[in-house]
Protein backbone atom coordinates (compact mmCIF):
# COMPACT_ATOMS: atom_id res chain seq x y z
CA UNK A 1 0.00 0.00 0.00
CA UNK A 2 1.30 3.43 -0.70
CA UNK A 3 1.23 5.71 2.31
CA UNK A 4 0.52 9.39 2.00
CA UNK A 5 -0.71 12.63 3.08
CA UNK A 6 -3.82 14.03 1.27
CA UNK A 7 -2.64 13.18 -2.24
CA UNK A 8 1.13 13.60 -1.51
CA UNK A 9 2.88 10.23 -1.58
CA UNK A 10 5.15 10.18 1.36
CA UNK A 11 7.31 7.80 -0.02
CA UNK A 12 8.08 10.75 -2.89
CA UNK A 13 8.25 13.35 -0.04
CA UNK A 14 11.31 11.44 1.20
CA UNK A 15 12.93 10.94 -2.18
CA UNK A 16 12.87 14.93 -2.75
CA UNK A 17 14.88 15.21 0.43
CA UNK A 18 17.89 13.34 -1.33
CA UNK A 19 19.38 14.69 -4.16
CA UNK A 20 19.21 14.28 -7.87
CA UNK A 21 21.02 12.40 -10.53
CA UNK A 22 25.16 13.05 -9.85
CA UNK A 23 25.54 12.51 -6.80
CA UNK A 24 28.69 10.13 -7.20
CA UNK A 25 30.69 12.67 -9.17
CA UNK A 26 29.17 15.33 -6.51
CA UNK A 27 30.59 13.23 -3.62
CA UNK A 28 34.01 13.03 -5.72
CA UNK A 29 34.26 16.38 -6.43
CA UNK A 30 34.18 17.56 -2.48
CA UNK A 31 36.33 15.14 -1.94
CA UNK A 32 39.13 16.06 -4.77
CA UNK A 33 38.44 20.06 -3.09
CA UNK A 34 40.07 18.75 -0.40
CA UNK A 35 43.09 17.37 -1.56
CA UNK A 36 42.26 13.54 -1.34
CA UNK A 37 43.74 11.76 -4.48
CA UNK A 38 40.43 10.59 -6.13
CA UNK A 39 42.20 8.13 -8.32
CA UNK A 40 43.09 5.73 -5.20
CA UNK A 41 39.86 6.55 -2.91
CA UNK A 42 39.22 4.41 0.13
CA UNK A 43 36.23 3.63 2.24
CA UNK A 44 38.10 5.68 4.79
CA UNK A 45 38.26 8.69 2.56
CA UNK A 46 34.18 8.39 1.49
CA UNK A 47 33.47 8.19 4.96
CA UNK A 48 33.62 11.62 5.90
CA UNK A 49 30.63 12.82 3.47
CA UNK A 50 28.32 9.05 2.85
CA UNK A 51 27.56 8.42 6.69
CA UNK A 52 24.19 10.33 5.98
CA UNK A 53 23.47 10.05 10.00
CA UNK A 54 23.95 11.17 13.78
CA UNK A 55 27.46 9.74 14.93
CA UNK A 56 28.97 9.20 11.42
CA UNK A 57 31.47 6.17 10.86
CA UNK A 58 32.18 6.11 14.78
CA UNK A 59 28.04 5.58 14.74
CA UNK A 60 28.01 2.89 11.84
CA UNK A 61 31.53 1.12 13.40
CA UNK A 62 29.47 0.39 16.78
CA UNK A 63 26.39 -0.49 14.78
CA UNK A 64 28.65 -3.48 12.93
CA UNK A 65 30.32 -4.38 15.97
CA UNK A 66 27.38 -4.93 17.87
CA UNK A 67 25.93 -7.19 15.06
CA UNK A 68 29.10 -9.42 15.28
CA UNK A 69 29.61 -9.42 11.54
CA UNK A 70 31.81 -12.18 10.41
CA UNK A 71 33.18 -12.58 6.97
CA UNK A 72 31.54 -14.38 4.29
CA UNK A 73 28.31 -13.21 5.63
CA UNK A 74 25.59 -11.93 3.80
CA UNK A 75 23.93 -8.45 5.61
CA UNK A 76 20.81 -6.39 4.44
CA UNK A 77 21.27 -2.46 4.81
CA UNK A 78 17.78 -0.98 4.72
CA UNK A 79 17.67 2.61 3.58
CA UNK A 80 21.36 2.24 2.62
CA UNK A 81 21.38 6.37 1.46
CA UNK A 82 24.81 6.46 -0.59
CA UNK A 83 25.73 3.67 1.03
CA UNK A 84 28.82 4.22 3.39
CA UNK A 85 27.32 1.75 6.16
CA UNK A 86 27.49 -0.94 3.93
CA UNK A 87 30.86 -0.58 2.28
CA UNK A 88 32.27 -0.07 5.57
CA UNK A 89 30.86 -3.55 6.80
CA UNK A 90 32.34 -5.18 3.66
CA UNK A 91 35.57 -3.21 4.14
CA UNK A 92 36.18 -4.19 7.50
CA UNK A 93 34.37 -7.74 8.24
CA UNK A 94 34.80 -9.07 4.60
CA UNK A 95 30.62 -9.19 4.71
CA UNK A 96 28.73 -9.95 1.30
CA UNK A 97 26.37 -7.08 1.53
CA UNK A 98 23.04 -5.40 -0.18
CA UNK A 99 21.74 -2.39 0.58
CA UNK A 100 17.86 -1.27 -0.53
CA UNK A 101 16.77 2.44 -0.62
CA UNK A 102 13.36 4.33 -1.90
CA UNK A 103 15.60 7.00 -4.08
CA UNK A 104 17.18 5.67 -7.15
CA UNK A 105 19.43 8.25 -7.69
CA UNK A 106 21.11 7.29 -4.38
CA UNK A 107 21.21 3.85 -4.76
CA UNK A 108 22.89 4.71 -8.40
CA UNK A 109 25.29 6.64 -6.55
CA UNK A 110 25.91 4.22 -3.58
CA UNK A 111 26.84 1.23 -6.93
CA UNK A 112 29.45 3.57 -8.72
CA UNK A 113 31.32 4.52 -5.48
CA UNK A 114 31.76 0.99 -4.29
CA UNK A 115 32.85 0.58 -7.51
CA UNK A 116 35.11 3.29 -6.96
CA UNK A 117 36.89 1.48 -4.13
CA UNK A 118 37.16 -1.89 -5.75
CA UNK A 119 34.26 -3.02 -3.49
CA UNK A 120 31.60 -3.80 -6.53
CA UNK A 121 32.34 -7.56 -5.69
CA UNK A 122 30.64 -7.62 -2.02
CA UNK A 123 28.42 -4.37 -1.95
CA UNK A 124 25.09 -3.85 -4.54
CA UNK A 125 22.64 -1.60 -4.10
CA UNK A 126 19.03 -1.63 -5.01
CA UNK A 127 16.41 1.04 -5.10
CA UNK A 128 12.88 -0.59 -3.43
CA UNK A 129 11.11 0.18 -0.82
CA UNK A 130 11.26 -1.57 2.79
CA UNK A 131 7.80 -3.18 2.72
CA UNK A 132 8.11 -5.24 -0.55
CA UNK A 133 11.88 -6.43 -0.13
CA UNK A 134 12.73 -8.63 -3.49
CA UNK A 135 13.94 -11.45 -1.51
CA UNK A 136 13.48 -15.43 -0.61
CA UNK A 137 12.85 -15.92 3.12
CA UNK A 138 16.13 -16.42 5.18
CA UNK A 139 18.15 -15.02 2.40
CA UNK A 140 20.68 -13.08 5.16
CA UNK A 141 22.15 -13.69 8.55
CA UNK A 142 21.91 -10.26 9.80
CA UNK A 143 20.38 -6.80 9.04
CA UNK A 144 20.88 -3.12 9.76
CA UNK A 145 18.86 0.48 9.64
CA UNK A 146 20.72 3.83 10.17
CA UNK A 147 18.19 6.58 10.38
CA UNK A 148 15.85 5.23 8.80
CA UNK A 149 12.34 4.97 10.65
CA UNK A 150 12.70 8.66 11.47
CA UNK A 151 10.53 7.97 7.62
CA UNK A 152 8.77 5.49 7.85
CA UNK A 153 5.08 5.50 9.25
CA UNK A 154 4.66 2.23 9.08
CA UNK A 155 7.17 0.77 10.84
CA UNK A 156 6.12 -2.54 11.64
CA UNK A 157 5.07 -3.21 7.74
CA UNK A 158 9.14 -3.17 6.86
CA UNK A 159 10.46 -5.09 9.95
CA UNK A 160 7.84 -8.08 9.18
CA UNK A 161 9.99 -7.94 5.86
CA UNK A 162 13.30 -7.64 7.50
CA UNK A 163 12.26 -10.85 9.45
CA UNK A 164 10.64 -12.61 6.62
CA UNK A 165 14.62 -12.55 4.82
CA UNK A 166 16.27 -13.02 7.76
CA UNK A 167 17.68 -16.47 8.76
CA UNK A 168 16.65 -17.58 12.11
CA UNK A 169 18.36 -16.35 14.95
CA UNK A 170 20.25 -13.61 13.09
CA UNK A 171 20.14 -9.76 14.27
CA UNK A 172 18.72 -7.06 12.99
CA UNK A 173 20.29 -3.82 14.53
CA UNK A 174 18.77 -0.53 14.30
CA UNK A 175 20.25 2.77 15.31
CA UNK A 176 17.41 5.70 15.31
CA UNK A 177 16.31 8.78 16.61
CA UNK A 178 13.67 8.58 19.06
CA UNK A 179 11.06 10.67 21.28
CA UNK A 180 11.97 11.04 24.62
CA UNK A 181 8.81 13.44 25.26
CA UNK A 182 6.77 15.24 23.85
CA UNK A 183 7.19 18.68 22.36
CA UNK A 184 6.82 20.71 18.93
CA UNK A 185 9.67 19.72 16.86
CA UNK A 186 11.37 22.74 14.65
CA UNK A 187 12.36 22.02 11.05
CA UNK A 188 13.65 21.01 8.62
CA UNK A 189 15.21 18.10 10.50
CA UNK A 190 18.38 15.83 9.39
CA UNK A 191 16.08 13.69 7.48
CA UNK A 192 12.75 15.51 6.49
CA UNK A 193 11.96 19.08 5.79
CA UNK A 194 8.49 19.01 7.34
CA UNK A 195 6.18 16.71 9.66
CA UNK A 196 4.51 15.00 6.81
CA UNK A 197 7.47 12.91 6.12
CA UNK A 198 8.75 12.54 10.21
CA UNK A 199 7.53 9.70 11.98
CA UNK A 200 9.75 10.01 15.05
CA UNK A 201 8.57 7.09 17.83
CA UNK A 202 9.07 6.66 21.44
CA UNK A 203 11.83 3.38 22.14
CA UNK A 204 8.55 1.52 23.65
CA UNK A 205 6.66 2.06 19.93
CA UNK A 206 10.30 0.64 18.48
CA UNK A 207 10.14 -2.50 20.66
CA UNK A 208 6.05 -2.82 20.10
CA UNK A 209 6.77 -2.93 16.64
CA UNK A 210 9.43 -5.27 16.77
CA UNK A 211 7.70 -7.68 18.83
CA UNK A 212 4.80 -7.38 16.80
CA UNK A 213 6.93 -8.48 13.69
CA UNK A 214 8.04 -11.27 14.90
CA UNK A 215 11.48 -10.52 16.55
CA UNK A 216 12.55 -11.72 19.48
CA UNK A 217 14.99 -10.84 22.83
CA UNK A 218 15.02 -7.40 22.17
CA UNK A 219 17.62 -5.38 23.60
CA UNK A 220 17.34 -1.67 23.83
CA UNK A 221 20.61 0.87 24.42
CA UNK A 222 20.50 4.85 24.54
CA UNK A 223 22.61 6.41 22.80
CA UNK A 224 21.58 10.01 23.01
CA UNK A 225 24.72 11.30 24.84
CA UNK A 226 25.32 15.23 25.31
CA UNK A 227 24.49 15.98 21.78
CA UNK A 228 24.18 14.24 18.18
CA UNK A 229 26.94 15.84 16.93
CA UNK A 230 27.48 19.62 15.55
CA UNK A 231 27.06 21.58 12.74
CA UNK A 232 29.46 21.48 10.05
CA UNK A 233 32.15 24.01 10.05
CA UNK A 234 33.52 25.94 6.99
CA UNK A 235 36.05 24.39 5.82
CA UNK A 236 35.65 20.68 6.97
CA UNK A 237 33.31 18.42 4.26
CA UNK A 238 30.69 16.52 5.44
CA UNK A 239 27.16 15.34 4.19
CA UNK A 240 26.11 19.09 3.74
CA UNK A 241 28.27 19.51 1.03
CA UNK A 242 26.07 16.93 -0.63
CA UNK A 243 22.82 17.62 0.85
CA UNK A 244 23.04 21.19 0.86
CA UNK A 245 22.00 24.01 3.41
CA UNK A 246 18.94 22.68 4.27
CA UNK A 247 20.63 19.98 6.21
CA UNK A 248 23.55 22.32 8.11
CA UNK A 249 19.31 23.73 9.87
CA UNK A 250 18.40 20.54 10.08
CA UNK A 251 21.23 19.24 11.98
CA UNK A 252 21.33 22.41 14.03
CA UNK A 253 17.43 21.69 15.11
CA UNK A 254 18.50 17.89 15.78
CA UNK A 255 20.52 19.26 18.59
CA UNK A 256 18.09 22.09 19.84
CA UNK A 257 15.88 19.16 20.16
CA UNK A 258 18.44 16.96 21.71
CA UNK A 259 19.08 19.72 24.29
CA UNK A 260 15.65 20.12 24.98
CA UNK A 261 15.21 16.19 26.19
CA UNK A 262 12.75 15.82 23.03
CA UNK A 263 14.89 13.64 20.87
CA UNK A 264 17.25 10.98 21.29
CA UNK A 265 19.83 8.06 19.69
CA UNK A 266 18.43 4.87 20.06
CA UNK A 267 20.58 1.21 19.27
CA UNK A 268 18.43 -1.59 19.48
CA UNK A 269 19.48 -5.46 18.60
CA UNK A 270 16.67 -7.66 17.84
CA UNK A 271 16.83 -11.31 16.77
CA UNK A 272 14.55 -12.74 13.85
Amino acid sequence: MTEGVGTVDIRDLVRAYYPSAGVADAVVDVLARSGIDIDHLTVHDLAAVDQLHAGGAAATALVLERIGLAAGMTLLDVGCGLGGPSRMAANTYQAQVIGVDLTPELVVAANDLAARVGLEGSCRFLATSGETLPFEEHSFDAAMMIHVGMNIRDKQSVFAEVHRVLSPGSVFALYEQVRRRAGQLAYPLPWAVDERSSFVETADEYVAALTAAGFRQIEVEDRTGPVPGAPPSSGKIGPADILGPAYVEGVSNHIAATKAGLLGGLLVLARA
